[in-house]
């Protein structure tokens, strides 16, 4: 197929099949409703004007700002301003139309660069090894499917691989015609430049799933197909050149809020009872995962958390960094002995799992409770005060009505720098140094207290 066009590929069979707003591929550019004209109001990929217009079935979006703007930016470069990679565009945009996208020749395509056909090849090699490592080994999958209760439809869905160990992994990818150093650049074996020869893998007899990555390959996680491991073998191993920048299974989407999760189990779990469910991989949504989900234009999300102290501690930071971009956020917090989703998941509590995402509480609301049962301690938690005002000064104007709103029916705010300056005075009285008394006041209430001297005029 050497004299293949993607572009005519997607021009005869893809854009006269799609509805790229339908399928949420333009969410980065905020669509509305489609209007009585047929087409999608949006915002122009080329001028950032909202005046732009996609119509279903085309494969561009025009602008009719002709004086200052008036660009036909094509689907394919919108879904790069979106925030898709070039390595994954034309494999959505078929999955979209529900087009088969034909079989590539390995042999480099005229239409493609060199670094980045390598690129994806590597990838999807490597899906390709450890799903046929997967067949020729089927008792680990099978020992993992019955200790877990999966459906074979289940089981099908999630496309999970196996790895046998470094040494075979990397002969089949050296077969593929890579090599070494591109393999350990993306964590599928590890080797130490100065052993030479030595090469490894933390992942190896586990079953395998696949960690999208800006860089368009994925990354691989690896659990031990029964038994919960040690702190020697884990129960869980990752690629050590993992950056879980975008959320595991975003693209599996679901009519609901977006529930993000830590383990990518909890996250299969809510995807099975048809959640739009993702993996974080930590207690919190970080940054980058954030500046992620706005970019693709998810306005709003739901985090479920443990209902203790590190559940509170992740919860904070969540809100802390969705709200700030404008991702309105919700919590969803587990009480003490509730199951995780993979549990629910497993007792046949499907339904259970939806109501915990139609209860979902706001961001606001969240802080507000947590606020009240902080003043109700006999020795208010200054420091836990402070983070909440702090967090509610970063909420969306959506959360922080709802704050606004509750913490008010606790009566006056406390005035923090006071008890800083009053907690000063009274631990010094109890005989701490200043410097003990200040580093006191600093972690308990977030305020650092300074001494500046002043020389009176004559």
């Amino acid at each position: 197929m050497s004299d293949f066009s993607p572009a005519d590929f997607l021009r005869k069979s893809v854009y006269p099949n799609l509805d790229a707003v339908e399928a949420g591929l333009l969410d980065g550019l905020y669509p509305k409703h489609l209007t009585s004209s047929g087409a999608y109001p949006l915002t122009c990929p080329a001028c950032k004007a909202k005046e732009g217009f996609y119509f279903p079935r085309s494969g561009f979006i025009n602008c009719p700002r002709k004086k200052e703007c008036g660009q036909s930016t094509s689907i394919w470069d919108a879904m790069l301003v979106c925030g898709y990679s070039n390595s994954e565009i034309f494999s959505l945009l078929c999955k979209a139309a529900g087009v088969e996208p034909p079989k590539r020749d390995r042999q480099a395509s005229p239409t493609s660069t060199p670094h980045g056909n390598t690129e994806q090849r590597i990838g999807q090699t490597i899906l390709k090894i450890t799903q046929a490592l997967a067949k020729s080994n089927p008792e680990p999958l099978r020992q993992f499917q019955s200790e877990r209760g999966y459906t074979s439809q289940q089981m099908a869905s999630m496309s999970l691989g196996y790895y046998s160990n470094a040494q075979e992994v990397l002969s089949l990818l050296n077969g593929a015609g890579f090599s070494l150093e591109e393999a350990s650049a993306r964590g599928y074996v590890e080797h130490d430049p100065s052993r030479p020869g030595e090469i490894w893998s933390s992942l190896a007899g586990r079953v395998i799933g696949y960690w999208p990555h800006q860089d368009g390959d994925v990354r691989l996680w690896g659990r031990l197909p029964t038994g919960q491991g040690d702190k020697t073998h884990p129960k869980y191993r990752f690629s050590s050149t993992l950056k879980k920048d975008i959320p595991y299974l975003f693209q599996n989407r679901h009519p609901t809020v977006l529930v993000c999760v830590e383990g990518t189990l909890d996250a299969w779990a809510l995807q099975h009872a048809s959640i739009w469910g993702c993996a974080i991989g930590g207690a919190s949504v970080n940054s980058s995962q954030a500046q992620f989900l706005m970019g693709r234009g998810v306005a709003e999300i739901a985090h479920m958390v443990d209902g203790d102290n590190a559940g509170w501690t992740g919860a904070i930071a969540t809100i802390r960094n969705c709200e700030s971009v404008g991702i309105v956020t919700n919590i969803i917090a587990l009480g003490a002995g509730m199951d995780d989703p993979d549990s629910l998941l497993r007792a046949g509590k499907v339904d259970e799992l939806h109501r915990l995402v139609e209860r979902r509480m706001n961001a606001g609301l969240y802080l507000a409770l947590m606020l009240r049962a902080y003043l109700a301690e006999p020795s208010p938690n200054l420091q836990a005060i402070n983070k909440v005002y702090a967090t509610a000064d970063r909420l969306t104007h959506v959360s922080r009505t709802v704050f606004d709103k509750h913490a008010a029916l606790l009566g006056p705010r406390i005035d923090l720098k006071h008890e800083s300056a009053r907690l000063l005075g009274s631990l010094m009285s109890l005989g701490l140094t200043l410097d003990e008394a200040l580093a006191t006041v600093r972690r308990k209430t977030g305020y650092t207290i300074s001494f500046t001297q002043e020389l009176a005029d004559g």
